[in-house]
């Protein structure tokens, strides 16, 4: 009985991964053949057999392609999140960013402020957590190596080494958590509607403070009943409908 249920497990899955190759080609091939609107209809439908980097950036070109630039925008954001050191991401993203109506500087931070920011989006939170755990691993290696030592300089050298590495295993343990917090409780969102009016309260009858466009991208503060608080880069705030915005 045990052998008749592992071979019906091991048969659906194989079912799963021949229909999803099907499905993966089927797309690849509506995009060679420039039909780009079924192709990014036919990524979106594979997003039922889990998320990838691959999936989100293939599924944003074909979203560029058809001229849906905010949600290309937005996927291309979600494919460098779980891909950070992808090339060809940040490439696509940097290019479709410079197509956007908005032109928004961003306010001067300070450089370590940047610098720590910029080093916790290298990895991934798996990542940054894998290294922690190799490095404390090596740590424990080298506090046995001190304790039963007979050379002083092996000694020596096998402590500092150790005490290096319980500093790293912390420092990236506490990325892990930072990368993973951000991603979960992510603030960031998209504009996916045309032209958004930005109101100086969440209500229509409230003041236009100014106006923004698709592909930009905003800080979400709050929300309330429909209506959401944001921040652009700039620094400027203001309330918009929780409708033409999407989170990353």
């Amino acid at each position: 009985m045990k052998k008749i249920f592992l071979l019906l497990i091991v048969h659906f899955a194989f079912c799963i991964l021949h229909s999803q190759e099907a499905d993966w080609k089927r797309a690849e091939q509506l995009y060679a053949d420039k039909q780009y609107v079924e192709a990014a209809n036919a990524y979106a439908e594979m997003f039922q057999y889990g998320e990838s980097a691959a999936l989100y950036y293939n599924y944003a070109n074909a979203l560029y392609k058809s001229n849906q630039l905010g949600l290309a925008i937005l996927n291309y954001e979600r494919a460098l999140r779980l891909d950070p050191m992808n090339d060809d991401i940040k490439f696509n993203l940097e290019f479709v960013n410079k197509m956007k109506t908005d032109k928004i500087e961003s306010l001067e931070r300070f450089f370590m402020t940047e610098w720590f920011e910029a080093l916790g989006r290298l990895f991934t939170s798996n990542q940054w957590a894998y290294a922690s755990i190799i490095s404390f691993i090596a740590m424990l290696l080298l506090v046995l190596l001190y304790l039963f030592g007979k050379q002083v300089w092996m000694r020596k050298l096998s402590f500092f080494s150790a005490f290096f590495l319980l500093f790293f295993s912390v420092f990236t343990m506490v990325y892990a958590f930072q990368v993973k917090g951000h991603i979960e409780n992510n603030p960031e969102a998209i504009v996916l509607a045309g032209t958004v009016s930005v109101k100086s309260s969440p209500d229509d009858s409230g003041t236009e403070v100014f106006v923004i466009h698709e592909g930009t991208k905003v800080n979400v503060l709050s929300t309330l009943s429909s209506w959401s608080e944001v921040r652009l880069a700039d620094g400027n705030i203001g309330w918009l409908q929780s409708s033409t915005i999407e989170k990353i």
